[in-house]
């Protein structure tokens, strides 16, 4: 059994969750927002950054048997 994962996805939503859940209070997140895309502050973006690279190298490297 195969199953397709959009890591790209995954890792944007597991980073933007994460950032979300514990930075928010903290620290602006968004500099500017609007119905097409979401613009971090220069200091969540590098916080983004790094949560990405992060969840998409434990993705890329998961392999999952069945």
């Amino acid at each position: 059994m195969n199953i397709t994962i959009n890591i790209v996805e995954l890792a944007t939503e597991l980073a933007e969750n994460e950032m979300i859940k514990y930075f928010s209070e903290s620290l602006e997140l968004y500099s500017d927002e609007d119905e097409d895309c979401i613009v971090y502050t220069d200091e969540a973006q590098y916080i983004f950054d790094e949560l990405y690279d992060k969840y998409y190298a434990i993705i890329e490297h998961t392999k999952v048997n069945f």
